[in-house]
This record gives structure tokens, C-alpha cells and sequence, in this order.
């Protein structure tokens, strides 16, 4: 195989930034891009950036999309182009490993919680680039999102509500706009998700407002002005997030229109006990010639006997392919859809993987055959879990960590790190990449 590693002086004289030098410059995107058909193995840039090292931090232009691994949930978060943050999802089930679908692993240990586990990595990597979250996302009310309510938790200083997952987040890490699924109503559709959890939640929003002015929005769906960047929107036009699906609308493709996609009898739809999954927020992300899609848990669970339960067909007609794409649901069952994943055909797919089903092996086998030269990353996997996708598992590019994915100015390629997750120094375990975007 062809090396085809080059220096850091090299990259510079490329880029006609030779006279920057090395302390002005922390990061540069090299590396060897690796042929599909070869098993995966991790590249070391020469004189760039090495496995073992700590990852380097952000720098303007570039956009970071980190999925958090707390092995408790889903949380991902982004620096965007202009140093504009954003946080999706708060990891914090309290599920007992003695469940009969049991979690992962807590990462790093048991003895932090999740939210503060996601605090410290959101702090490390946004000091010196931002001093708060200019968005904070829930894409749906289950607790591997959003954390768990228990009166076990503690209370905020406040004394108003308890504190887990999201509620830890903003109690630690000042945000500017919340964006949930149904804000202000939280009542339409009712799901399964306890009321206690709700109510908790609705007494975060508005501390938060009081406390320190944080706008509270509900997802605008079809709206490209909703999540935007908030420094230099102008020096990065080629960026934009299209909220695609929420609460059951969907984006129709034309303009900024949606359309209500379950049945106009709200009584229809709450006997058919739908599940909160389908409810999720999902965006497209696109910066010059990356693209990029994220929808919480969507899903298509019972859509034989109602076929409004397929919430991925609506996003199916409007989606184009994509370089990376989030799995829906953690990439478990009923979910990442043949028709979706042929029309995404994804280049890499990342797994927020958590519980013993996760990823499910029907559901990589619909992700390779969409794209046989797919490049799937799980943020854990159990040993159960290791034998029922012997036949896939090695042509996994990770198994376990956080997953950074880098995009180069302009979006024209990306590099994609595996971190450490067994403790808070975030050293990088694997690396692959660049990729040229499609």
C-alpha cells in the first residue's frame, strides 16, 4: 500500500501556511486513508498528531462532533465552525446492571455521575473557545437522553428540582436557548414517559430562564434559522442545520414547509400507546461538502399495524446521502430502516451504543448493505453482544470510547478519532482519516 503520511512542514507548505509555524498551529487533519477492502487498522500521522496523544483542541474553521460516552445514554457535542456550541442530549439512566437487558460499563466509573462526566469533557475541550453553550437540544424525554428523575437524585441549590442528566448540565454549564420536542405544552402526544420526569424537567426550564435568561423554543421544523452560528455566520456560509423531523412533523423539502405526519385525532394516537422514540428531533448538518444526519431515536416500531409509527419515512424522502450519520436508536432493532439507510448511504455510521441489544445485527447488516464500505463505530460493546456480531464485528472501526469526528475548514474532509474513555484525559486511542467528503 501506498504511505501516504506526510509531514507537518509538508501540510503547511501545501496550505501556504508555512509561516505560521508549529505553536500557532496545534492540529492539522493528516493521515492515511485506508482501502475498504482492508481490515480497519488505526493510522499515526507523521510529526502531526500520534495515538497517545491528548486530542488537540478546536481550532476556527474546523467543526467537532463528539459522541460522549458515559455508557449511561446518548449525548453528543458540537463546536461549529465559528466556536458557536451546542450540546444534544444528556446522558442519565440510573438502569441497574442487573436489568434484563443490561447496560454497559459506566464510563469512567460508576462513582461520577454522567452529567458530570459530560460537563468535565464539555469544559475541556470549549475552554478558550467558548464560555457557554449557545444551544442545548433534548431531542425526546427517555432518561438515556435526558436523565433519569429520582428522588434519590439531589435537589438544586434552588430546591426546586433534582438534578440528573440535563438538569446537572444546566445547573453546571450556562446555556443561552433550550430547544425541546413540544415546549411549552409538554403534553401532546402523552407517552410513557412519567409525568414526575416531565414536571421535574418543566421546573429546570424555568429556573433557568430566572437564573440567568435562557430562552426555551420548541423545535421549529423545516427552519434552517432556528440553529444557527452565532459569532461569524458570515465568514462560514456554506454551514447550515435543517431541522428535518419533531413531535411527529416533518419537513416536506420545499422552502421551510412541515406537515403533521400522525392522524389528526389526538385520541387515535394516544390509544395507540406510541412510544417517545418517535417523537425525537432529528437535523441535517451540512458545511460545505460534509453532511452529516442526527435523529435521536427514530424508529419504525409497529408501523405494520399503524403505519404513522414509521417516523423514518418522512425523513427518508427529504434526505440525500450522507458522509456521517448518527444512528437512529443506538442502532438497535426496528430502527435504520433499508429504504432510509439506502437513501443516506452513509460513509461512516457512529452508534451510541449503551445496552446489551445495541448495536443489533440485522441492523448492521441493513447499514453494509446499503454501503458495503461503511465505517461503523460503537461508543461500547458488550462481550454478549461481541458473539452475536462475531461475523461483522472485525470490520468495526471502534468498539469503545468517545468518537470525535473533525471536519476540515470548508468541509471538504474529516478525520475521526477513537478517545479513552477509562478516565478524564482524553487521549486518542485510534485515529482514521482524512476522508475526502462526498
Amino acid at each position: 500500500m501506498k504511505d501516504k503520511r506526510i509531514s507537518r512542514r509538508q501540510f503547511l507548505e501545501r496550505s501556504g501556511m508555512a509561516s505560521v509555524g508549529l505553536m500557532f498551529f496545534p492540529f492539522v487533519g493528516c493521515g492515511k486513508e485506508i482501502p475498504e477492502d482492508e481490515k480497519p487498522t488505526p493510522d499515526t500521522p507523521d510529526a502531526v498528531v500520534r495515538v497517545g496523544d491528548v486530542l488537540p483542541n478546536w481550532q476556527e474553521g474546523y467543526l467537532d462532533i463528539h459522541a460522549i460516552n458515559t455508557g449511561r445514554g446518548e449525548s453528543t457535542f458540537y463546536i461549529l465552525p465559528d466556536s458557536t456550541t451546542m450540546l444534544v442530549d444528556v446522558a442519565g439512566s440510573l438502569l441497574s446492571t442487573t436489568d434484563a437487558i443490561p447496560p454497559t460499563d459506566a464510563k469512567p466509573s460508576r462513582a461520577i455521575t454522567s452529567g458530570q462526566v459530560i460537563v468535565n469533557y464539555v469544559s475541556h475541550f470549549m475552554k478558550g473557545v467558548n464560555d457557554r453553550l449557545n444551544y442545548l437540544m433534548l431531542t425526546h424525554w427517555d432518561p438515556d437522553h435526558m436523565g433519569n428523575y429520582s428522588t434519590d437524585t439531589p435537589l438544586s441549590e434552588s430546591g426546586d428540582f433534582r438534578i440528573n442528566g440535563i438538569t446537572e448540565i444546566g445547573t453546571k454549564l450556562r446555556f443561552e436557548k433550550m430547544i425541546d420536542r413540544d415546549y411549552p405544552v409538554y403534553n401532546y402526544p402523552n407517552t410513557s414517559t412519567a409525568a414526575s420526569a416531565k414536571a421535574n424537567y418543566r421546573k429546570f426550564t424555568e429556573w433557568a430562564k430566572t437564573a440567568y435568561g435562557a430562552v426555551i423554543e420548541k423545535f421549529d421544523v423545516g427552519k434552517t434559522d432556528q440553529i444557527v452560528l452565532k459569532k461569524a455566520p458570515s465568514k462560514y456560509t456554506g454551514f447550515q442545520v435543517r431541522n428535518i423531523m419533531g413531535n411527529g412533523w416533518a419537513w416536506t423539502g420545499s422552502g421551510t414547509e412541515s406537515v403533521n405526519t400522525l392522524p389528526d385525532n389526538v385520541a387515535e394516537v394516544v390509544a395507540a400507546s406510541p412510544d417517545e422514540n418517535i417523537f425525537s428531533l432529528a437535523f441535517y448538518l451540512t458545511y460545505g461538502k460534509f453532511k452529516y444526519y442526527a435523529g435521536g431515536d427514530l424508529q419504525y416500531n409497529g408501523k405494520s399495524t399503524y403505519a404513522w409509527k414509521d417516523v423514518e419515512a418522512p425523513v427518508t424522502k427529504v434526505m440525500t446521502a450522507v458522509d456521517v450519520m448518527k444512528a437512529n436508536h443506538h442502532g438497535t432493532s426496528n430502527c435504520n430502516g433499508e429504504a432510509f439507510l439506502k437513501k443516506l448511504s452513509p460513509s461512516v455510521v457512529i452508534c451510541h451504543t449503551w445496552r446489551d441489544v445495541q448495536p443489533n445485527p440485522d441492523t448492521i447488516g441493513r447499514m453494509y448493505a446499503a454501503n458495503a464500505g461503511c465505517k461503523i463505530f460503537t461508543t461500547n460493546m458488550t462481550d454478549a453482544n461481541k458473539t452475536r456480531l462475531s461475523a461483522y464485528l472485525s470490520k468495526f472501526y471502534g468498539t469503545q470510547g468517545h468518537i470525535v469526528v473533525r471536519v476540515e475548514p470548508q468541509g471538504l474532509k474529516y478525520t475521526i478519532y477513537v478517545l479513552d474513555d477509562t478516565n478524564e484525559e482524553y487521549k486518542i486511542n485510534k485515529i482514521f482519516g482524512p476522508y475526502s467528503c462526498n
